[in-house]
């Protein structure tokens, strides 16, 4: 009866490669879009395997968006500066990166896709819609608790106008995600929960 041997490990994922992809990635999104866009071409300019690509990542959709939130963190929330404070640091954060055209390229990129395949929308949802939404959530529920925001409030359509308005913006452009949207939006939550 022979001795089994334990499974090798395989090998460890090297950084180099991995930042090597991402970079690529974004500098081919940035010049060619999304229509152009192809884990080839990311492995040609990334010198590396198309395998390389397919270890870490199962589709480009799948790439795009660990590049949108690759170095993105949401703002702290464990200490509070108060209700409007705390939403508009979210605002100014969210709308800071997609100020980048190459970040509104891919979000964009992103969202299209996710219309069509529900894998890919799984995984806009996990990675990039549901963290902000949960992280806009404490927000509200801590205004509500300070007495900032009106306890009756609905806390989930509250959150819709919100990233409604976000992505609305994000994808048709009508007054831009800039800092002074982000501003415009923080005000306008305020007067509609004053004005009952």
């Amino acid at each position: 009866m022979s001795k089994r041997t334990p499974a090798r490990a395989g090998r460890p994922r090297d950084e180099n490669v991995h930042r090597a992809i991402l970079d690529a990635a974004r500098d081919l999104i940035s010049e060619a879009g999304y229509v152009a866009f192809s884990i080839e071409g990311v492995a040609a300019r990334a010198g590396v395997a198309k395998q390389s690509i397919y270890r870490r990542w199962s589709s480009k959709g799948a790439l795009l968006v660990d590049l949108y939130m690759d170095g993105l963190e949401l703002p702290g929330s464990s200490v509070s500066q108060g209700f409007k404070e705390d939403l508009l640091a979210l605002l100014l954060q969210t709308t800071k990166r997609v100020q980048d055209p190459a970040f509104a390229n891919i979000l964009k990129s992103v969202m299209v896709e996710a219309q069509a395949e529900p894998e890919m929308r799984e995984l806009v949802l996990l990675k990039i819609v549901e963290p902000r939404r949960e992280a806009a959530r404490h927000v509200i529920e801590r205004g509500i608790q300070s007495g900032e925001v009106p306890e009756d409030l609905d806390v989930e359509m509250m959150l819709d106008f919100v990233f409604g308005a976000v992505w609305f913006n994000l994808l048709f452009g009508a007054s831009g995600l800039t800092n002074k949207f982000a501003h415009r939006a923080v005000k306008t939550i305020e007067l509609l929960m004053t004005a009952r």
